[in-house]
């Protein structure tokens, strides 16, 4: 764990220690994911739901006492001896989205393999198996996506899986088509297949995290999507997508906010989870700062007070310009 956490510090920013806490816990406030957006650690938002703040703190104290990092009014930065040991030990995390796909991530993954699974055994007409899932909700996912489906169902998801592993690399695709079960074969662990550089914990549960995600990112095909879409839909927050449809249907947010009676706060937080998930955020509907001459530091070290516009505003312009995308 130590080696994972000193690596939330590799851009090289001094970093609020609380934060990145909160934010491996899966806090989900505008200010934790805008820390995360902003130094780069998003990907990880919920990698340690269960994580102790006194393991956290110990981490820290041992990285510090190795000058691995130093700290100083809640804040932490990586120093030139940490930065020489990430160097030497890197870990491929590319294609990590907690904050799309973090919240049912593996309710997905255990869905689409039970799906394959009952696919499987249909094409050969088998039904006296073992299916690796009794439990009610998946029960009712499977009988549904089968009962709304038409002739042909086999051919197009074999045909879908093929594609979905092809645009992925072939270590990611045979460590999740080895955990597949159906008809004469039987699945592996995600552990039993874990290359021997990620068997330590956290690494283990980040690379099947990664591997899933790099799936799911690709799993936009029509029979596979279907399977998926009602999990998929409770990866967002709920509220947050009532406050985009609204938003979407020509409501200013002023008037969704008394609409749904909430307060100036959570609506910011609507549409900065919102801008932050979705590549289409429709930024031009929004009065925006001008940027454009400020380095990516200056942007992040900008201050609200600085500006004579909304929160919500400075903070979507942030957002935008550190994409490096220019208002339209």
């Amino acid at each position: 764990m130590t080696l994972f956490i000193l690596t939330l510090f590799q851009t090289g920013y001094k970093l609020r220690i609380s934060t990145l806490y909160h934010l491996l816990v899966g806090k989900r406030t505008s200010s934790v994911l805008l820390h995360g957006f902003f130094y780069k650690n998003l990907a990880y938002l919920g990698t340690m739901p269960t994580l102790k703040e006194e393991t956290f703190q110990r981490v820290l104290q041992q990285l510090r006492a190795d000058q691995l990092i130093t700290t100083e009014d809640g804040l932490g930065e990586l120093t030139q001896r940490g930065k020489k040991l990430l160097a030497e030990n890197s870990f491929d995390l590319s294609g990590l989205d907690s904050l799309r796909y973090g919240r049912m991530r593996e309710n997905s993954w255990q869905l689409l393999l039970f799906g394959v699974q009952v696919v499987s055994h249909l094409s050969f007409n088998e039904k006296n198996y073992l299916p690796i899932e009794n439990r009610p909700y998946y029960l009712q996912q499977i009988k549904k996506w089968l009962a709304q489906s038409q002739p042909g169902l086999v051919a197009r998801v074999q045909q879908e899986l093929t594609e979905i592993f092809q645009g992925i690399s072939p270590e990611i695709a045979d460590f999740l088509a080895n955990q597949i079960s159906g008809h004469d074969f039987q699945g592996k662990t995600a552990f039993q297949l874990l290359p021997e550089k990620w068997q330590e914990a956290p690494w283990d549960t980040l690379y099947q995290q990664r591997a899933i995600d790099l799936f799911l990112a690709q799993a936009k095909t029509v029979e596979l999507s279907r399977l998926l879409a009602e999990l998929d839909q409770q990866n967002s927050n709920q509220s947050m997508l009532k406050t985009r449809a609204f938003f979407l249907a020509g409501k200013t947010a002023s008037e969704i906010l008394t609409l749904r009676r909430l307060k100036q706060g959570t609506i910011n937080d609507h549409f900065i989870e919102w801008a932050l998930l979705a590549a289409d955020f429709p930024f031009e509907r929004f009065e925006h700062l001008s940027f454009e001459n400020l380095t990516e530091n200056q942007i992040i070290d900008a201050r609200y007070q600085d500006y004579e516009v909304s929160y919500l505003n400075f903070r979507l312009s942030q957002i935008y310009y550190l994409r490096e995308q220019p208002w339209t």
